[in-house]
């Protein structure tokens, strides 16, 4: 029934450009208000869970929320900090999964045919494990794209997010425990 609710929502044709709407919303909000983002400083750890995932929901438009692992690790223990922060980052990524899943049939339709699509599907197929850990790891910034990419191309959902998870967490603690170190 779950599920069935949930393919009913993602195959609906406007559901696409409805995640990039919130997205656009949500990069604008953060520039714009960001004085209230501010705010989220005395927040703690909850606080640097909102940062990342919102961070991390907006496309191509993220903000310098890997601060707030360093800031944080300074404070709190280095491993709670990032786990905390890669938890909100991973959700934040889905959305670009989302976008890409939603929208697959029309990736599909128009690029199906195309050599570099043929071939970006057949290396994500062979080592998409490997590539969503390793751009969720670096610091970059078109991992918007890899999340497109993984939602086209059906990647299962759950092992997207373990990837992300591992590979911002990996990222995470490497800056937390300078934070804890230097700050």
């Amino acid at each position: 029934m779950k599920k069935l609710l949930i393919n009913n929502i993602t195959q609906h044709p406007y559901f696409p450009v409805f995640l990039f709407v919130v997205s656009i919303i949500l990069s604008f909000g953060a520039f714009w208000y960001r004085d209230l983002f501010e705010g989220t400083r005395t927040l703690g750890l909850i606080g640097i869970f909102i940062i990342n995932l919102i961070s991390s929901a907006t496309f191509f438009v993220s903000g310098p929320a890997f601060l707030t692992v360093i800031a944080g690790g300074s404070i709190y223990p280095p491993l709670l900090v990032a786990l905390v922060a890669s938890l909100g980052a991973s959700v934040g990524d889905l959305v670009s999964f989302a976008f890409g899943y939603s929208s697959r049939h029309v990736a599909l339709k128009k690029f199906e045919n195309k050599q570099w699509f043929i071939w970006v599907e057949s290396l994500f197929r062979r080592h998409g494990v490997w590539i969503i850990f390793f751009f969720a790891f670096v610091p970059n910034p078109i991992f918007d794209a890899i999340g497109l990419i993984a939602g086209v191309f059906k990647f299962k959902w759950k092992t997207f997010f373990i990837l992300i998870l591992l590979g911002r967490f990996a990222r995470f603690i490497i800056l937390a425990l300078l934070g804890a170190k230097f700050v």
